[in-house]
């Protein structure tokens, strides 16, 4: 039997198509302008000084790569030109551009090509003049609850410790074409919306390469070379240095660059410039050299302790932020395989965001752990270093206190 459409049908049949032809219409009308308008994605972060640079990186599906910005005091805009890549397979475009030459501890006001929106930053001080907060934490994937508490706490920054979104190497259902780019775009617009401080600035980021956010034997330049901008091509290895009070070195726990080799003697040169006196040195990686939940003897922790460990005791590192094991945990402080109160303390154990995991019992180095989630607030004054540790609800775990000259801790 043939299917008809009488007069009225038919009718009725033209009159939807059209309405869903306009609304088909108005939908890419308003999407386009609000993708030429407003950005997919807006971060900040650090290749050189931070006192004296900040760089912006943002998504579109437009080109050009212009910031407009100026100090919240003055009217004139001036002007910084940066570059711009392409999201593999996609026509998102990531753009970024490093502003130089600005003030130390100073508020900014910056705006992206010809869009009207206006956003903030502000810079890091040269001296120790003001606390200095920032937040430590890794294993992200599940993130909004924790974004939330994170932001609570009004940091200068943010370090990413890596496995920031879980695109790579990681088993999941239904992945299908585009998976990795929504992936990273639901964690670049959740970050967009909630890593804002009191004031309405934009927190910066420091990203930390994690076995998760890289492709093993890829080809090309890898996504999270061209998602977060580095001092050197292709390097995830580096460090900041905040004026006269702060190292804070970053290394890759062999994920792109081998740990032993080219960068341990980096990291060697490195902390012989930062000295024992130049503040506090501070070191942060994603796979754990005193794991709380991976084995001790595993192939990577192992290499960690006989390459870097040395190293960090020898030239004064104070703490060392570890990630991957989904739990949280504090070490003793720890010299020479043995637990000494002027060692180094680590601190982890990677479980911003993600489902945590039951911890190992008896371990000789473990000062405390426990399976829940948790990052660490770092805020240093002066000549103090304080860590506080804090759960999913924002809730106090730890305070640890560290000074130059002598070390103490207190429990909440």
């Amino acid at each position: 039997m043939l299917f008809e459409i009488n007069a009225l049908d038919r009718k009725s049949f033209f009159v939807y198509t059209f309405c869903m032809k306009v609304l088909a219409l108005f939908f890419f009308i308003t999407t386009s302008f609000l993708y030429g308008r407003e950005p997919l994605a807006l971060y900040l972060t650090w290749t050189q000084d931070p006192t004296s640079t900040m760089t912006v990186q943002w998504h579109t599906i437009e080109e050009g790569s212009t910031v407009y910005y100026q100090r919240v005091a003055e009217e004139e805009w001036k002007r910084c030109d940066g570059g711009h890549v392409y999201y593999p397979g996609s026509k998102r475009v990531i753009h970024t551009a490093e502003l130089c030459g600005l003030e130390a501890d100073t508020d900014y006001r910056f705006r992206l090509g010809t869009a009207e929106e206006i956003y903030l930053f502000r810079t890091m001080p040269q001296k120790n003049t003001r606390p200095i907060r920032f937040v430590a934490a890794g294993d992200e994937r599940i993130f909004k609850k924790m974004n939330a508490q994170i932001a609570k706490t009004d940091p200068d920054f943010i370090v990413v410790g890596g496995d920031i979104a879980y695109t790579n190497n990681h088993w999941t259902l239904f992945k299908g074409k585009g998976w990795e780019e929504r992936r990273w775009g639901t964690f670049f617009s959740e970050w967009k919306k909630s890593m804002v401080g009191v004031d309405g600035r934009l927190i910066p980021l420091v990203a930390v390469l994690g076995n998760h956010d890289i492709k093993k034997g890829g080809e090309g330049i890898p996504l999270f070379f061209q998602l977060f901008a580095m001092p050197e091509k292709l390097k995830a290895y580096r460090t900041l240095n905040f004026g006269t009070y702060l190292s804070l070195i970053i290394l890759d726990t062999g994920h792109f660059t081998p740990i032993r080799g080219e960068q341990t003697t980096w990291l060697e040169g490195m902390l012989k410039r930062a000295g024992r006196d130049r503040g506090y040195t501070l070191v942060a990686y994603h796979i754990a050299a005193y794991p709380s939940v991976y084995q001790y003897d595993g192939a990577a922790p192992s290499m960690i302790r006989r390459e870097w460990v040395p190293l960090f005791e020898e030239y004064g590192v104070d703490t060392a932020f570890e990630h991957h094991n989904h739990a949280y945990k504090r070490t003793y402080r720890i010299k020479e395989g043995k637990v000494d109160a002027s060692g180094v303390q680590y601190l982890g154990d990677g479980a911003w965001g993600v489902s945590p995991r039951a911890v190992n019992k008896g371990l000789w180095y473990m000062a405390k752990s426990a399976k829940l989630n948790c990052f660490w607030l770092v805020t240093l004054d002066n000549n103090t270093c304080t860590f506080e540790s804090r759960d999913i609800r924002g809730r106090v775990i730890e305070t640890i206190i560290s000074q130059k000259t002598f070390f103490k801790q207190s429990e909440f």
